[in-house]
């Protein structure tokens, strides 16, 4: 052999060790449009100065409008937000797991199709004061890739459109609906082809969904907070009022709370269909002395009379 094809050999080698060492095979995945590039996760992180009182939330699993009935979307999606809402230490969250065995047991059902009346029994039985749910109608996956000499490198990209609303479990008004889209990327290349081939990742649904749902929570929480908190006479006994919600609610000691009657439900005439329950009269007040359980408030009457279980509680302005 002649040192023509012996000096081929060496360069051959040469470029193969450049490739397996400086090209091995890499994996990254990364939100297009994530949060931490476009201001949204610092909108989301908890602000001092924030003492409540915290609403109490449900989630319910998202509808899977999907055309391919992509498995476990609406599940997914619901874990998901309920992640977000709790990371941002305003809200007290009911998980979709937990909503679901008790809605079971009341023949609620949690499909994500809440009615005015469904929402009010929600509300009453969990002591909730929103919902929030939607449906999935969109998702795709596709895959891009570039081949070069000695190197190979794949691009797996998850679309996903979301459309959420929340609902006001006291009147049973729907307070918003919108949508949105969310893009995840997962890059995978190597040398020679070595570990370019790109396989099902389950992370390439749930980023998607995680870029689409944290954009959508900052529309959320001005919807959340802007709501009135509220919570429900649990028992009266003597003059002790007792209260479903205490200090982790953010109640405090020397609260003073309006009790209002539940106003009653609203059927429009046209359609049929309720519109929610109107405003009811306030019967008094009482004032917030201990607290008891997990999440419970004992309160003496301070005005007025005649309270019932499942009054209405406010904070007085």
């Amino acid at each position: 052999m002649n040192r023509k094809f012996y000096g081929a050999v060496f360069i051959f080698v040469a470029i193969m060790g450049l490739g397996l060492n400086g090209c091995a095979p890499t994996i990254s995945g990364e939100v297009r449009d994530d949060s931490s590039r476009t201001g949204i996760a610092e909108q989301l992180k908890p602000q001092g100065g924030y003492t409540g009182p915290k609403l109490r939330v449900g989630v319910v699993n998202f509808l899977n409008k999907t055309p391919s009935k992509t498995i476990g979307i609406g599940e997914a999606a619901a874990d998901i937000l309920g992640t977000i809402l709790q990371k941002t230490e305003k809200f007290i969250i009911i998980p979709q797991q937990d909503m679901k065995s008790i809605l079971e047991q009341q023949s609620l059902g949690t499909t994500g199709a809440i009615e005015p009346t469904t929402a009010a029994k929600m509300g009453k039985i969990l002591g909730l004061n929103a919902i929030v749910t939607g449906a999935i109608s969109a998702y795709s996956e596709a895959e891009e890739g570039q081949d070069y000499l000695v190197y190979k490198k794949k691009k797996q990209i998850a679309r996903v459109t979301v459309d959420y609303r929340i609902v006001d479990t006291t009147t049973g008004i729907q307070l918003m609906a919108d949508s949105g889209q969310g893009v995840y990327a997962k890059d995978t290349g190597g040398a020679l082809g070595l570990g370019s081939k790109s396989t099902y990742d389950p992370d390439l649904r749930d980023g998607a969904l995680r870029d689409a749902l944290t954009k959508a929570m900052v529309n959320m929480m001005q919807r959340l907070e802007a709501k009135e908190w509220d919570g429900r006479i649990a028992q009266v006994k003597d003059k002790i009022v007792y209260i479903n919600a205490g200090q982790k609610t953010g109640l405090q000691v020397g609260n003073v709370l309006l009790v209002q009657e539940l106003g009653e439900e609203i059927i429009n005439p046209q359609t049929g269909v309720s519109m929610g329950k109107a405003p009811g009269k306030t019967k008094g007040e009482v004032m917030i002395t201990g607290f008891f359980g997990e999440d419970g408030a004992m309160a003496t009457t301070q005005m007025g009379g005649g309270f019932s279980v499942n009054d209405l509680v406010k904070i007085k302005k």
